[in-house]
């Protein structure tokens, strides 16, 4: 029960950060649900660079028919003063191929440490927006648990981004939910779309 608690205020402080973040930035937050920028076929990548994936490569190959790019219903019935947080559906099931590979990915960034000097080296990268908020976590094999050793100064968590970097297949988990994938970032750049 503290434990669901704590997630919740926990929750609801990142919510009230990002909007006020917002509104000091004259920023319009995308609404919840909001998918990750979809990854456009190119040609093929030469050998020692990232390879661009979409978040169904994630899935293995026979889940992958099943893949829903966007987020479940949402679910403010159960947030709230004593109400539960949003219960993330536990698929532990991934692409063993991306273990080692170096990728890039867009999506959205969840922040789970930020530093006294304001830098996030340890987030949650989570394909649609709003995520984790009024809507049930992805599943962990839908979460990237992202580290970065410089850190970096996140200016919006409105924006999409490209985080690159070598992925492993390693479960995380946290007081906003689990990952089955983590990745070292060498390079993280806002989505140009």
């Amino acid at each position: 029960m503290h434990t669901k608690r704590l997630r919740l205020v926990t929750l609801s402080a990142l919510l009230v950060v990002s909007l006020c973040s917002a509104v000091a930035q004259s920023i319009t937050p995308p609404p919840v649900g909001t998918p990750a920028p979809v990854v456009k076929p190119g040609p093929k990548v030469p050998a020692g660079a990232a390879r661009e994936l979409d978040w169904d490569e994630l899935l293995p190959q026979d889940a992958r028919a099943r893949f829903s790019g966007g987020p479940p219903p949402p679910t403010h019935d159960t947030l709230g003063e004593g109400g539960l947080a949003a219960q993330q559906m536990m698929d532990f099931s991934v692409n063993k191929a991306l273990d080692g590979a170096l990728i890039k990915i867009p999506g959205f960034i969840v922040p789970l440490d930020v530093g006294k000097d304001g830098l996030v080296t340890d987030f949650f990268l989570v394909p649609y927006f709003g995520a984790c908020i009024h809507v049930p976590p992805p599943p962990p094999n839908q979460i990237v648990h992202v580290r970065i050793s410089k850190g970096i100064a996140l200016d919006s968590i409105y924006e999409a981004y490209w985080i690159t970097g070598r992925m492993k297949v390693v479960n995380k988990s946290t007081r906003l939910g689990a990952s089955a994938y983590q990745l070292a970032a060498s390079n993280v750049e806002i989505y140009k779309y």
